[in-house]
Protein backbone atom coordinates (compact mmCIF):
# COMPACT_ATOMS: atom_id res chain seq x y z
CA UNK A 1 0.00 0.00 0.00
CA UNK A 2 2.77 2.20 1.33
CA UNK A 3 4.98 1.03 -2.49
CA UNK A 4 1.53 2.56 -4.61
CA UNK A 5 1.13 5.74 -2.40
CA UNK A 6 4.52 6.11 -2.87
CA UNK A 7 4.68 5.61 -6.85
CA UNK A 8 1.70 8.33 -7.22
CA UNK A 9 3.43 10.94 -5.04
CA UNK A 10 6.79 10.48 -7.43
CA UNK A 11 4.59 10.97 -10.55
CA UNK A 12 3.29 13.44 -9.26
CA UNK A 13 6.35 15.40 -8.48
CA UNK A 14 7.46 13.95 -12.23
CA UNK A 15 4.66 16.03 -13.62
CA UNK A 16 5.54 19.37 -11.41
CA UNK A 17 9.02 18.96 -12.89
CA UNK A 18 8.38 19.01 -16.23
CA UNK A 19 6.37 21.34 -16.36
CA UNK A 20 8.85 23.82 -14.85
CA UNK A 21 11.58 22.59 -17.11
CA UNK A 22 9.58 23.28 -20.32
CA UNK A 23 7.97 27.05 -18.46
CA UNK A 24 5.17 26.82 -18.04
CA UNK A 25 3.20 26.57 -14.67
CA UNK A 26 0.61 23.89 -14.19
CA UNK A 27 -2.37 24.45 -15.26
CA UNK A 28 -4.44 27.34 -13.03
CA UNK A 29 -8.11 27.41 -13.08
CA UNK A 30 -10.13 30.13 -15.18
CA UNK A 31 -10.27 33.21 -13.12
CA UNK A 32 -13.61 33.90 -11.72
CA UNK A 33 -16.02 36.02 -15.09
CA UNK A 34 -16.47 39.72 -13.81
CA UNK A 35 -19.40 40.57 -13.25
CA UNK A 36 -20.92 44.30 -13.61
CA UNK A 37 -23.82 45.33 -10.70
CA UNK A 38 -26.91 45.89 -12.91
CA UNK A 39 -28.21 49.20 -12.72
CA UNK A 40 -29.41 50.75 -10.14
CA UNK A 41 -33.43 50.22 -10.76
CA UNK A 42 -35.81 53.09 -10.22
CA UNK A 43 -37.97 53.42 -7.40
CA UNK A 44 -41.70 52.24 -8.67
CA UNK A 45 -43.47 55.10 -7.72
CA UNK A 46 -40.73 57.09 -9.93
CA UNK A 47 -42.09 55.50 -13.11
CA UNK A 48 -44.28 57.99 -15.45
CA UNK A 49 -44.52 59.90 -18.16
CA UNK A 50 -43.99 63.66 -19.26
CA UNK A 51 -47.44 65.39 -19.74
CA UNK A 52 -47.90 69.04 -20.69
CA UNK A 53 -50.71 71.39 -21.34
CA UNK A 54 -51.83 74.76 -22.75
CA UNK A 55 -55.02 76.82 -21.96
CA UNK A 56 -56.45 80.56 -23.12
CA UNK A 57 -59.36 82.10 -21.49
CA UNK A 58 -60.00 84.95 -19.14
CA UNK A 59 -58.71 86.12 -15.86
CA UNK A 60 -59.34 89.18 -13.06
CA UNK A 61 -56.77 90.90 -11.68
CA UNK A 62 -56.83 94.45 -9.97
CA UNK A 63 -60.31 95.13 -10.45
CA UNK A 64 -60.24 94.43 -14.30
CA UNK A 65 -60.26 91.33 -16.76
CA UNK A 66 -57.80 90.17 -18.57
CA UNK A 67 -57.46 87.49 -21.53
CA UNK A 68 -54.48 84.81 -20.18
CA UNK A 69 -52.30 82.18 -21.94
CA UNK A 70 -51.58 79.41 -20.00
CA UNK A 71 -48.53 76.36 -21.00
CA UNK A 72 -47.04 73.71 -18.07
CA UNK A 73 -45.49 70.72 -18.26
CA UNK A 74 -45.32 68.27 -15.66
CA UNK A 75 -44.05 64.36 -14.69
CA UNK A 76 -46.60 61.83 -13.91
CA UNK A 77 -45.88 59.72 -11.92
CA UNK A 78 -47.17 56.19 -11.55
CA UNK A 79 -48.62 56.73 -7.89
CA UNK A 80 -50.92 59.72 -9.67
CA UNK A 81 -48.73 62.46 -8.17
CA UNK A 82 -47.55 65.13 -10.63
CA UNK A 83 -44.82 67.80 -10.04
CA UNK A 84 -45.60 70.78 -12.19
CA UNK A 85 -45.02 73.92 -13.80
CA UNK A 86 -46.88 76.51 -15.78
CA UNK A 87 -45.93 79.65 -17.34
CA UNK A 88 -48.62 82.22 -18.48
CA UNK A 89 -49.39 85.64 -19.86
CA UNK A 90 -52.52 88.17 -18.94
CA UNK A 91 -52.79 90.72 -21.37
CA UNK A 92 -55.33 93.22 -22.38
CA UNK A 93 -55.21 95.51 -19.83
CA UNK A 94 -52.82 97.44 -17.92
CA UNK A 95 -50.32 95.92 -16.02
CA UNK A 96 -49.79 92.79 -18.33
CA UNK A 97 -48.38 90.33 -16.31
CA UNK A 98 -46.59 86.94 -16.48
CA UNK A 99 -47.28 84.40 -14.05
CA UNK A 100 -44.92 81.25 -12.71
CA UNK A 101 -46.71 78.66 -10.77
CA UNK A 102 -45.03 75.56 -9.43
CA UNK A 103 -46.80 72.77 -7.79
CA UNK A 104 -47.92 69.62 -7.15
CA UNK A 105 -51.31 67.53 -8.55
CA UNK A 106 -52.74 63.85 -7.47
CA UNK A 107 -54.66 62.27 -10.00
CA UNK A 108 -56.62 59.45 -8.52
CA UNK A 109 -56.23 56.30 -10.39
CA UNK A 110 -60.16 56.22 -11.46
CA UNK A 111 -59.59 55.02 -15.77
CA UNK A 112 -61.15 57.17 -18.39
CA UNK A 113 -62.40 59.99 -16.15
CA UNK A 114 -59.71 60.47 -13.87
CA UNK A 115 -60.19 63.28 -10.65
CA UNK A 116 -57.25 65.64 -9.81
CA UNK A 117 -57.03 68.02 -6.80
CA UNK A 118 -53.27 70.28 -6.37
CA UNK A 119 -51.57 72.95 -4.90
CA UNK A 120 -49.25 75.52 -5.94
CA UNK A 121 -47.46 78.47 -5.35
CA UNK A 122 -47.98 81.76 -7.67
CA UNK A 123 -45.56 84.44 -8.78
CA UNK A 124 -47.11 87.44 -10.79
CA UNK A 125 -44.61 89.09 -12.28
CA UNK A 126 -46.54 92.36 -12.89
CA UNK A 127 -45.56 95.08 -15.31
CA UNK A 128 -46.06 99.35 -14.91
CA UNK A 129 -43.60 99.58 -11.91
CA UNK A 130 -46.00 98.12 -9.48
CA UNK A 131 -44.42 95.71 -7.14
CA UNK A 132 -44.35 91.71 -7.71
CA UNK A 133 -46.95 89.35 -5.91
CA UNK A 134 -47.20 86.16 -4.21
CA UNK A 135 -49.92 83.15 -3.95
CA UNK A 136 -51.13 80.25 -3.02
CA UNK A 137 -53.87 78.31 -4.55
CA UNK A 138 -55.69 75.00 -5.15
CA UNK A 139 -56.94 73.38 -8.08
CA UNK A 140 -59.37 70.77 -8.69
CA UNK A 141 -61.44 68.64 -11.54
CA UNK A 142 -61.50 66.27 -14.11
CA UNK A 143 -59.44 64.45 -16.97
CA UNK A 144 -60.69 63.10 -19.59
CA UNK A 145 -58.53 60.34 -21.01
CA UNK A 146 -54.94 62.20 -21.90
CA UNK A 147 -56.11 65.32 -23.92
CA UNK A 148 -59.15 67.36 -21.95
CA UNK A 149 -59.09 68.54 -18.57
CA UNK A 150 -62.11 70.68 -16.43
CA UNK A 151 -61.47 72.17 -13.21
CA UNK A 152 -61.59 75.17 -10.70
CA UNK A 153 -59.01 77.07 -9.43
CA UNK A 154 -58.86 79.09 -6.28
CA UNK A 155 -55.91 81.58 -5.71
CA UNK A 156 -55.00 83.89 -2.84
CA UNK A 157 -52.61 86.54 -2.99
CA UNK A 158 -50.13 86.85 0.16
CA UNK A 159 -49.70 90.37 1.50
CA UNK A 160 -52.84 91.66 -0.01
CA UNK A 161 -55.43 93.69 1.99
CA UNK A 162 -58.16 93.31 -0.23
CA UNK A 163 -59.93 91.77 -3.61
CA UNK A 164 -57.01 88.72 -2.42
CA UNK A 165 -58.92 85.68 -3.35
CA UNK A 166 -60.17 84.48 -6.84
CA UNK A 167 -61.71 81.35 -8.02
CA UNK A 168 -61.42 80.66 -11.53
CA UNK A 169 -62.88 78.10 -13.86
CA UNK A 170 -60.15 75.92 -16.10
CA UNK A 171 -60.53 74.01 -19.41
CA UNK A 172 -56.94 73.08 -20.77
CA UNK A 173 -56.29 70.87 -23.46
CA UNK A 174 -52.67 68.63 -23.01
CA UNK A 175 -51.08 65.61 -24.36
CA UNK A 176 -48.79 63.16 -22.14
CA UNK A 177 -46.61 61.47 -24.19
Amino acid sequence: MVPLALAFLLLALSGIAAAQETGQAPAAPPPPAVSTPPPKAEPPWWKGRIYSWASVGTTFAYGQTYGSANVGVGWLMRNGIAPNVELGYAFGASPTMWVVRPGVSWYLPIPVVQPYIGAYYTHWFVGSDLPDQNGIGARAGFSLGRVLAFGVSYDHALGCDRNCDSWTPQVSAGYSF
